[in-house]
């Protein structure tokens, strides 16, 4: 269980949340269900977009978190040993509550006199206990039960695990929590207590909410379903929000990409603000914010680090860390003669960097030498999440890829995808670095049917630089298979045959003389033979 007061500034500072998780214990992975859920239900809607409402961003981060929780549960033969765990969270934002839940954990309101359950248990009565029905983790999709309430001063809120309200009687468990002498420790302890002497044996966990004071309720002053300000052009020496600006670093139609110095901690920092140019463009600039939600939510050594806010910005902008080096594209260029292995040692950390987006349902949509960026110590980040998109997200079939050389053939053909894409387009990265070309040459760009895909021919890597192996040959061509059912089905089984020969991968990739030559001649003598009798035959007659 977790509670987030109000905190920091703008909409934090008027939303308060509270979560409770109760994993199934005969699930394997019922304890790391419910940790996970309660912590990153938490930080992911602190860093969900204002203009989003409070339910679209409460649905959308649950069901980010319900289909990583089935994924990890694959492996388990019943879909109730997996990653499975109950849910209830109570978002209180101006003087409204959102409720969202799953299972059979519970949330109790005491206003007055007036003790009400405002959940609904998701579970069966047996001889054996509760059988729930609904739980994170249990499908690739859950239903999440949602409503929204009046939140007044004075109510007190009580969210519990089965193993508290599955034991004490109702009566009971109203009369600990109306007890207004008693403190709100004071009353959880009592309510530990009761359910133990009333022989619970399942876990006990409560948190006791009491409204004290309600900020305004002005959705303006709230700053709900606006979008910030674009800021202005920005020159060496301005200073935006406490930022100043030392350069700009990059560009175009979209945006702009300045390095700044922070006047509170003097420290260096990249700015990337929307271009003016988009400023009349509702869905680009929603897309931005999406950009530094999906940032913020990633903290790993091989993705650049996006920060959250630490003071009120005043325009729509989004903070990175700055990164001293080059973008893989321009090392290559000054690496002209650089070895495949040198090459090819950049897998591993773009690997490493993508299987984090995937666990977390994200797709980055736009990997390309550009957008793998090289520090000066010579480590490799993954940067620019414009492109990227949640797989809870339901615009995402709409959402594009960003360098279409580089997309897989599903953006094209308009159909749903997966890690598999990003896949392909990684596959076509490293391709372009070793050999200067593209896998499926020029008219690739062209194809947009079935039909045409079909036709189009991979172009061994081997032909255009013969310093690449055979074998690393066939696991870029398997990568970039058109059809994503023949790609490798995780990036892990990738890069490993990017490090070392794959046995399997190379016979199918070698001529057949190449595969078994003693079978070729043997077959080759045979017929030989055989066309030897067929002319003496001929000859005969």
């Amino acid at each position: 269980m977790a509670l987030q007061l109000p905190q920091g500034h703008g909409i934090s500072s008027y939303t308060a949340t509270a979560a409770i998780a109760d994993g199934l214990s005969s699930a394997k992975g019922g304890r790391i269900a419910a940790e996970t859920s309660v912590t990153n239900f938490i930080n992911d809607f602190s860093a969900t977009p204002s203009s989003w409402s409070v339910k679209t961003a409460g649905l959308k981060v649950l069901a980010a978190l319900n289909r990583w929780l089935h994924g990890q549960g694959q492996h388990y033969h019943h879909n109730h040993q997996g990653y499975l765990t109950t849910f209830t969270a109570f978002i209180i934002r101006g003087n409204t509550g959102h409720l969202f839940h799953v299972g059979d954990s519970r949330l109790y309101r005491l206003r007055e006199n007036d003790w009400e359950c405002l959940t609904k248990d998701h579970a069966l009565i047996t001889r054996h206990g509760n059988q729930l029905t609904r739980a994170l983790g249990m499908d690739w999709r859950v239903d999440i039960d949602y409503h929204e309430i009046d939140v007044q001063v004075g109510d007190l809120y009580l969210l519990t695990t089965d193993g508290i309200h599955s034991f004490i009687p109702d009566k009971e468990l109203h009369a600990i929590i109306a007890s207004r002498s008693e403190t709100l420790d004071a009353r959880c302890e009592e309510l530990l207590t009761c359910a133990e002497a009333h022989h619970s044996d399942d876990n006990r966990s409560c948190q006791l909410l009491e409204i004290i004071d309600l900020p305004p309720t002005d959705a303006h002053a709230l700053g709900l379903n606006t979008l910030a300000p674009l800021p202005p052009p920005l020159v060496k020496g301005q200073i935006l929000d406490g930022y100043v600006i030392e350069a700009e670093i990059q560009g175009n139609a979209r945006s702009h990409v300045y390095k700044v110095r922070d006047k509170s901690d003097n420290q260096l920092y990249i700015l990337k603000s929307p271009s003016i140019n988009i400023a009349d463009d509702v869905d680009s600039l929603r897309a931005f914010q999406r950009e530094d939600w999906i940032g913020q939510r990633f903290h790993h050594p091989d993705i650049v680090k996006t920060y959250s806010p630490s003071r009120p910005r005043h325009y729509l902008y989004l903070i990175q860390e700055y990164l001293e080096g080059q973008s893989l594209r321009a090392w290559r260029k000054a690496n002209p003669d650089a070895p495949v292995e040198t090459i090819m040692a950049f897998a591993k950390p773009a690997v490493k960097a993508l299987r984090v987006l995937h666990r977390r349902e994200t797709l980055h949509q736009d990997i390309k030498p550009d957008n793998l960026f090289i520090t000066s110590t010579g480590q490799l980040k993954l940067i620019d999440f414009g492109s990227a998109c949640v797989g809870s997200l339901s615009e995402n079939l709409t959402v594009r890829a960003g360098a279409a050389e580089y997309a897989a053939p599903e953006y094209a053909l308009g159909i749903a995808r997966d890690g598999r894409a990003d896949q392909f387009s990684l596959a076509v990265t490293f391709y372009e670095l070793l050999t200067g070309h593209y896998p499926y040459g020029d008219n690739y760009l062209a194809a947009k049917t079935p039909n045409q895909f079909r036709k189009l021919q991979y172009t061994s890597a081997c032909k255009h630089n013969p310093h690449v192996p055979l074998w690393l040959d066939a696991a870029l061509a398997q990568a970039l298979s058109l059809n994503p059912e023949h790609r490798y089905p995780e990036l892990s089984e990738f890069l490993i045959d990017l490090e070392r020969p794959n046995t399997h991968l190379t016979l199918k990739a070698k001529p057949w003389l190449e595969q078994n030559p003693l079978l070729f001649w043997q077959l080759t003598s045979i017929l030989l033979l055989v066309l030897n009798f067929i002319l003496l035959a001929c000859w005969l007659k």
